[in-house]
């Protein structure tokens, strides 16, 4: 199937609605995940892994490594702030981004702490030079964890480390970077991009025109930031 001609593909009257009207700190900064922190930390200390504790939030807002407890966008956010961009800080992004990006779905999470474990410090060279790329060059930035087609790192595919780009930007409204995963994919497809499969696998120059998309579309939407259109994609795209 050829490329879709993105410049006819425009947001959904239901999504350019919410984005208007959604609250940047409540749809975005506060956006909740539950995790189990023992089971993340657990796995961690047995591989030995550097990067952790994964922390979180109870119920009375205090920072907790046991138990279940939520990790929100913008605690992700302040772990990137704060990266000095050491192989421990960069593995200590991708544990918090692997955390909120799987809650509870964990079936994967061991494979790839297994495939960093095998190469830690190639695994976290790799995502250093991928993060420095997210704030100017998606395009680089997604070929240097996926270059033709395959994963740098085994069983991290483009639905979450795409979460590691978008993370790196530390939530700066302009940063390039955005998630794209099959849910999102799948609303895209309802939304007019025919030609984007919904199931991943996805090259470099697709996650560029996926970035320059909602870029636009911000844009236009009175400079409304991207991630808000990735935020209601996502809740919009059904089974993925």
């Amino acid at each position: 199937m050829a490329p879709t001609d993105l410049s006819t593909v425009e947001p959904p009257e239901a999504c350019t609605q919410w984005v208007l009207t959604a609250q940047p700190q409540d749809a975005i900064v506060d956006h909740a995940i539950t995790v189990n922190l023992t089971w993340w930390n657990d796995a961690l200390r047995a591989r030995e892994l550097p990067g952790g504790p994964v922390t979180g939030r109870n119920t009375v807002g205090e920072t907790v490594d046991l138990g279940r407890a939520i990790i929100t966008r913008g605690d992700v956010f302040a772990i990137a702030a704060e990266s000095s961009g050491s192989p421990t800080d960069t593995l200590r992004l991708l544990w918090h981004t692997l955390a909120w990006g799987a809650g509870g779905k964990v079936r994967q999470v061991l494979a790839r702490m297994d495939a960093v474990a095998r190469d830690r410090s190639a695994a976290a060279l790799a995502l250093r030079t991928a993060a420095t790329l997210s704030r100017t060059d998606p395009r680089s930035a997604y070929d240097t964890l996926y270059p033709r087609g395959r994963t740098v790192i085994a069983h991290l595919g483009p639905s979450f480390f795409t979460k590691y780009l978008y993370f790196a930007g530390a939530g700066y409204a302009g940063h390039p970077c955005l998630i794209l995963d099959r849910r999102v994919a799948a609303a895209l497809g309802h939304a007019g991009w025919n030609s984007l499969h919904p199931a991943g696998g996805w090259p470099a120059e697709t996650y560029e025109r996926y970035c320059a998309l909602l870029a636009r579309w911000g844009r236009k939407s009175a400079e409304v930031r991207p991630d808000l259109f990735e935020r209601w994609l996502f809740d919009n795209g059904g089974a993925g």
